[in-house]
């Protein structure tokens, strides 16, 4: 992502200590990064793009982190409210900062907790719509060792058992996820999501190039649906001889530049 235009003086005060502002390269939506802390990675981008949320809709983005997936929404959906839920304090301070920059407020909401807890914080069945783009990795070690980046990365605090556990008491019977994670890991996702009680129903795979292995999954489901599953093109991200291939550019919005 490039660096965002330059703005006014009060923007720039709600900068902490080696903060940035980037351009989101969407509606000039614009997001608060920590250069010295976790920051999204396209994967956030790739998933709001596959996530329909209409009018009378409410979305709910479990590990919300930078909050990219509810802004990227919030210009990508119709949705009537979308919530982040984020349990690390400094992410979903800046998650919240970066919603009163792009004017969103009291549409999009950034809410400080446990995933785990959403069901307690929340109510059974709140949700139309759920996001996800969890921890991807297995962790092993001390908890209280690990840092921002391991905690957004592995899964340290929550397991994808948890996390598909508590998407399927908040979400309404009908209602659907959205969730981008690692291809190897796309069995222990989909016995997740089916037992609690979201039935997998699109799968599409993501390529760096055709002529590589997928590396990730991108997975819609349904809470109460039948069984049976669609199987998506695959999507390609790069061109073989570099540059990205016309659906990406497409997603990442790089073929207006």
């Amino acid at each position: 992502m490039q660096n965002a235009p330059l703005l006014s003086y009060n923007t720039y005060v709600m900068l902490k200590k080696s903060e940035r502002l980037d351009y989101l390269e969407c509606k000039d939506l614009q997001i608060i990064q920590d250069k010295s802390g976790y920051t999204f990675t396209t994967d956030a981008v790739l998933l709001a793009n596959f996530v329909r949320a209409y009018a009378k809709e409410r979305l709910l983005d479990l590990g919300t982190g930078s909050g990219v997936v509810p802004i990227l929404c919030s210009v990508k959906t119709t949705a009537k409210e979308l919530v982040g839920l984020e349990i690390q304090e400094r992410l979903a301070d800046m998650a919240k900062r970066s919603v009163e920059l792009n004017n969103l407020c009291p549409r999009v909401k950034i809410v400080k907790g446990d995933i785990k807890d959403a069901p307690a914080i929340f109510g059974h069945e709140s949700f139309d719509v759920i996001t996800t783009n969890p921890p991807y990795m297995p962790f092993e070690g001390n908890a209280e060792d690990a840092d921002e980046h391991t905690i957004c990365r592995r899964e340290v605090l929550i397991t994808i058992e948890q996390l598909m556990e508590s998407a399927g008491k908040v979400l309404k019977y009908g209602g659907r996820l959205y969730c981008v994670y690692k291809a190897e890991r796309l069995t222990d996702l989909l016995c997740a999501m089916r037992a609690g009680g979201i039935e997998p129903k699109a799968l599409t795979l993501v390529m760096p190039k055709a002529s590589k292995q997928p590396d990730t999954v991108i997975v819609e489901g349904k809470k109460g649906a039948k069984s049976g599953i669609l199987i998506r093109k695959p999507l390609v991200v790069n061109k073989e001889e570099g540059g990205y291939t016309e659906e990406a550019a497409r997603i990442y919005n790089k073929d207006k530049l």
